[in-house]
């Protein structure tokens, strides 16, 4: 009853409005309450919705409060998955939770597009940011000039990631084409551009530019419409080759919008576990089926997984939890446990993993 009634409230503080007359003096946040974010693509409904909700089960699970500190919880929406956004749909979304003064972390920004954007704004008001989505390397790794420094204003780093970075992915997308000659196709923004980089170097001499001599299309990029009508063209050009499609794009649900011959060829990349595959996974699946009536969408675990993550960097900072540098270093303290990613096929052309 404890947890029913822990997610009532937080049900009505989602969406609610961030002015909560708390101050904030030096990064502390001032008051008896702190407010973790989810800030998710679409938050009322599909993927995102589910995200939602598994960032409440963590807090319910928690009771409601660490400490002496009790918990908020608000969602935020920061664009639509598998579309283009410009950046200041993302900055948005990053200033309406800066706006909190009670803000301490927020769960999400499953893009790296749009992390480029929101990524500077929450550091510099010294807003931990643990992100179940945004791979791009340049965040954590000297990838570009000024990396990852450039992202971090406050000079001090406040961004985590609970999958592994996009070089790892190209490997994953690499493994998922299979052994013979590679083909690359998609759209080349920053983010895409270094996994393609990433890919050419791991292809080597299977790589060729003529997907009429590929054994396997890697498309690269984010923009669902763009996908789906390369996958069906490819069906007609290249009836022979195998096509893969990266993370971003099966969480955005390509694999439902694929004619039944595009899905019979297609391998997909996910850093979401497959359902079922462990304990942890399911535990966390019959707590959230219990609660919400319904099974969760294989990335929500990414966002639970992160939510206890805040919730235990709260409880190990202690009387210290409503300052935002501590919470932020002892998040980034815990010793990572990525996802790794992995790659699926649709049974018989189905959308049954």
């Amino acid at each position: 009853m404890r947890r029913l009634a822990v997610l009532a409230a937080l049900a009505v503080l989602v969406g609610c409005g961030s002015e909560r007359g708390a101050i904030t003096a030096g990064g502390r946040v001032v008051g008896d309450n702190l407010t973790i974010y989810a800030s998710v693509p679409d938050p009322a409904r599909g993927p995102g919705r589910d995200m939602v909700d598994a960032s409440k089960l963590a807090i319910a699970q928690a009771g409601g409060n660490v400490g002496d500190f009790g918990i908020n919880f608000v969602a935020v929406d920061e664009g639509s998955l598998g579309a283009p956004e410009p950046p200041r749909v993302a900055a948005a979304a990053a200033e309406q939770v800066i706006r909190d003064a009670q803000v301490i972390a927020v769960v999400g920004v499953v893009r790296s597009d749009t992390a480029l954007t929101s990524l500077p704004l929450f550091n510099a008001a010294g807003v931990l940011l643990v992100s179940p989505g945004a791979g791009y390397p340049g965040f954590t790794e000297p990838v570009a000039a000024g990396e990852p420094e450039r992202w971090f204003p406050s000079g001090r780093p406040t961004f985590a990631r609970v999958i592994e970075d996009d070089i790892a992915q190209a490997q994953a997308l690499l493994r998922a084409a299979g052994r013979g000659r590679v083909a690359i196709e998609g759209e080349v923004g920053k983010v895409a551009a270094e996994q393609v980089e990433a890919l050419q170097e791991a292809a080597g001499s299977r790589l060729v530019e003529d997907i009429r001599r590929a054994d396997a299309v890697i498309y690269v990029g984010s923009d669902l419409r763009s996908a789906r009508g390369v996958a069906e063209a490819l069906t007609r050009e290249a009836p022979w080759a195998t096509l893969v499609f990266g993370d971003e794009l099966t969480r955005a649900g390509l694999p439902a919008r694929l004619s039944r011959s595009a899905r019979r060829r297609t391998v997909f990349v996910t850093a979401a576990p497959e359902p079922g595959s462990t304990a942890e996974l399911r535990e966390f699946e019959a707590a959230f089926e219990e609660q919400f009536q319904r099974a969760p969408d294989p990335y929500a675990v990414l966002v639970w997984r992160a939510t206890r993550g805040v919730l235990d960097a709260l409880e190990v900072a202690g009387s210290r939890a409503n300052l935002r540098r501590v919470v932020a270093e002892g998040y980034l303290a815990q010793p990572p446990r990525p996802e790794p990613f992995r790659a699926f096929r649709l049974r018989g052309g189905s959308n049954d993993r």
